[in-house]
């Protein structure tokens, strides 16, 4: 009998595969219930722009031809909006496919990355299946970054730091005098990414405009995607803003036609729709300031959020998960480090209301 196991290597082996949020027509099959709402992905519950419905629709005929290998046109047009270069630009299937790219092109034997914890756990899974590791810094207790304890974490192996802001899954924010102190610290050679999957929703008066870090910091990434405030999760469209050098080395390691066509046309009209986004944000901010105002109603400490969820303490995390499964309502339970807290999604005004009745119920209040 073959061991695949044995085969694939102890790294390989020990990954522990990342659990997405349960989708609602599994829970509903489960359960045997209809109409559950899930808040659990950090998805936009009011969907995509209508222009990205037609340009879809209008994109049909051309479904058996291959995609552009280089993004061009939704490149071009996103370099445009965003005041760089289009060579400083490279997409990829979500942020997940930039991380990847990211540590297979610039990290070598030996070397490793570091991210502050609690954060978003792919950063450590890849570099595992790259055969790296990931130095996880534990955050301060209010989930602040303790960016001096991550300055002292690097060391000459050090080659990447992923910085998620705002952070997955506290929701909270760095702001920019506290980065560019850090940024000025961190050495030239040590590339520190910035992971902006969330930045459409951060109104802080503080929250730092990265791009501007651009010209003063040459290992500045900015990661950002189309999968949250654009509402096109499902067809997987992320990017890397960088250094033109950057770019190019990444671009030698990325895969031909890697970002599908549907993705490139979907988001080209996304990008062109600048007042839909601006109604999205807007609902969001609405939804989340419900949320955290019923939050404090019923007594619950919760890390005030600069994205679309709130991580929000609810005494045993994975009883009020189950209990809220019952009730047809999927949140997130994130694990036993974060073992009093369940993560909630901003949905729409109904959805947030129905979350709030049935977590009375379960807690009782």
């Amino acid at each position: 009998m073959t061991d695949f196991k044995k085969l694939a290597g102890k790294e390989i082996a020990d990954i522990v595969p990342y659990k997405p949020g349960k989708p609602v027509k599994e829970l509903e099959r489960e359960l045997g219930i209809k109409e559950a709402i899930k808040l659990a992905s950090n998805e936009n519950p009011f969907g995509p722009s209508p222009k990205v419905k037609t340009a879809l629709k209008n994109f049909f005929p051309e479904i058996s031809r291959y995609p552009y290998g280089d993004a061009h046109y939704l490149r071009t047009k996103l370099a445009a909006k965003l005041e760089v270069p289009a060579d400083m630009l490279l997409f990829g299937t979500g942020s997940n496919e930039i991380i990847e790219l990211a540590i297979r092109t610039f990290l070598k034997d030996g070397e490793h990355v570091i991210s502050p914890a609690p954060s978003f756990s792919v950063y450590s899974s890849i570099a595992q299946a790259a055969g790296k590791t990931c130095k996880w810094i534990p955050c301060k207790k209010d989930f602040s970054f303790d960016l001096d304890a991550v300055l002292a974490a690097v060391d000459e192996k050090t080659r990447m730091i992923f910085i998620a802001n705002p952070n997955n899954p506290t929701g909270g924010y760095t702001g920019d005098k506290k980065l560019r102190a850090f940024m000025e610290k961190v050495p030239s050679d040590v590339i520190v990414v910035f992971d902006e999957a969330y930045v459409e929703f951060a109104d802080a008066k503080d929250f730092p405009d990265t791009m501007k870090y651009l010209d003063a910091f040459h290992n500045v990434f900015i990661m950002r995607t189309f999968s949250k405030a654009y509402g096109l999760a499902a067809l997987r469209c992320g990017y890397v803003v960088a250094d033109a050098m950057a770019i190019d080395m990444m671009n030698r390691v990325r895969q031909p036609f890697n970002t599908n066509m549907a993705a490139q046309v979907a988001a080209e009209a996304a990008v062109e729709d600048a007042a839909y986004l601006d109604k999205v944000i807007k609902k969001n901010k609405k939804g989340r300031n419900y949320l955290q105002k019923e939050f404090k109603k019923l007594g619950l400490d919760f890390v005030k959020s600069q994205a679309n969820f709130i991580l929000v303490e609810v005494g045993d995390g994975e009883k009020v998960f189950n209990e809220l499964l019952k009730k047809g309502i999927i949140v997130r339970y994130l694990g036993p480090g974060l073992a009093k807290y369940i993560r909630v999604s901003v949905g729409t005004m109904p959805e947030n209301e129905a979350f709030i009745e049935q977590l009375k119920k379960v807690l009782g209040k």
